[in-house]
């Protein structure tokens, strides 16, 4: 048996002769396979960047200090760590090396304190820093950045920092997950360092759900079933322009759409949906090709590629095209596209514009209400329901809202939308 398994489904396995239909949908979802706790994990190279601004002073600061020993704790001997914390200066608490004496790196935790400014890019450098120094074929390489501000000294413009984070992940192989406290940190930045740095994004909204979160990121990484996980899609271009792909960073060329999801978890659930643009009236049969590539690195410890071609063939049978209709794409199909508009909805509060945001809202929840007559909701939509109508409810009183009620609002919509996109 793999150890991920591929689902690969064409919005319609016909496709009706003579349709007008301007665009068509492929979706494809991954899943790794259960681990039983005997079987070996890969080791782990790690570095734990920590936020030590004077606004996290308090609270936020003991919690953090607190999921790093948390780490610490659950580690083996065979795994890399490092300790990084950074105001407007960067300093290195703990380079990087095997977790060896335990009582002593947890004294170093202990000295942590809070200071200044956010150097955000220098904490972030010195971590990929810390890991690349001690990299190795095999091991699990990963930066943990926590943050509860602004990027205020250093590198700060959000698109330098998101080119940092994906030129480390695709030339180096470090992923980088990010994890925000309280309200006054840019979650848009810190969702582009994980996403195209390869990793995850958290939104803590309390500081004493630090800890949980940290140990739900450290649950995942000592569960790698799969690494180097890359997915190509070639599609035939005389028909089809790929218009958009939803769920990851991808690299449409040509003919082909190429995605690195990197790790793969043990029962993680991974999935993009594919939208292409149809270019000229299709009238022959066509096929979608597409290879997965992975390093299967608890059962096998060698690369498997598995490729399917998907067919989807004309007909001029109008019942044989609603026959063929996979209504879990349509699932996804509303899934995705509802919220992309729930991010539009919030990008508008942002600007200030209530009434765009409670249009683009609305739009959204007549949308889905229209999708569930046709088809039966499934978890996720039911919950992507519910996020929008939470949503249009805080908008009713949203100018009203306190500057930081405001913001943790958009934060928890935001990250309720990038749960849901990322099907967790």
């Amino acid at each position: 048996m793999a150890i991920i398994d591929v689902k690969v489904l064409p919005e319609n396995q016909y496709w009706l002769w003579g349709d007008d239909k301007k665009e068509c949908y492929l979706y494809i979802e991954l899943q790794g396979k259960k681990l039983v706790n005997t079987q070996k994990k890969p080791p782990l190279n790690i570095s734990l960047v920590i936020d030590r601004s004077g606004s996290m002073a308090g609270d936020k600061l003991n919690y953090a200090k607190k999921a790093i020993d948390f780490v610490i704790d659950n580690v083996s001997e065979a795994d890399f760590v490092s300790i990084v914390q950074y105001d407007d200066l960067v300093e290195v608490v703990q380079q990087s090396e095997k977790v060896q004496h335990k009582a002593a790196l947890h004294q170093k935790v202990k000295q942590i304190s809070a200071r200044n400014s956010t150097n955000l890019s220098g904490g972030m450098l010195e971590g990929y820093s810390q890991v690349h120094s001690t990299k190795a074929s095999n091991f699990v390489h990963r930066v943990l950045l926590l943050s509860d501000g602004l990027a205020n000294v250093g590198v700060t413009e959000p698109a330098k920092l998101q080119e940092i984070a994906q030129k480390k992940f695709r030339e180096e192989g470090i992923a980088l997950s990010t994890f925000g406290v309280g309200a006054d940190f840019d979650e848009k930045l810190m969702t582009n360092l994980a996403e195209y740095g390869g990793a995850n994004y958290y939104f803590i909204d309390s500081p004493d759900k630090i800890p949980q979160i940290f140990a739900k990121e450290l649950e995942g990484l000592l569960a790698v079933v799969a690494q180097n996980t890359h997915l190509k899609i070639t599609f035939p271009a005389e028909y089809f322009s790929c218009q958009k792909v939803y769920g990851y960073p991808s690299s449409p060329q040509n003919n082909e759409v190429n995605v690195n999801f990197n790790d793969v978890f043990s029962g993680e659930k991974k999935a993009i949906l594919l939208k292409f643009e149809v270019k000229k009236p299709i009238e022959q049969n066509f096929q979608f090709t597409v290879r997965l590539s992975y390093n299967d690195v608890a059962e096998t410890y060698n690369q498997v590629v598995h490729q399917e071609e998907i067919n989807v063939q004309t007909t001029i049978s109008t019942h044989m095209h609603s026959m063929g209709i996979h209504h879990e794409v349509l699932a996804n199909i509303a899934l995705f596209e509802s919220n992309e508009w729930l991010d539009i909805a919030t990008d508008e509060a942002d600007k200030g514009n209530f009434e765009k945001a409670k249009e683009w809202t609305l739009k959204n929840r007549v949308y889905l209400e229209t999708i569930f007559k046709i088809i039966s909701p499934t978890e996720e939509l039911n919950k992507q329901y519910q996020a929008v109508i939470d949503y249009e409810a805080q908008l009713a009183t949203m100018k009203e809202m306190s500057k930081q009620d405001f913001m943790m609002a958009q934060k928890m919509t935001r990250s309720v939308s990038y749960m849901q996109k990322k099907k967790r």
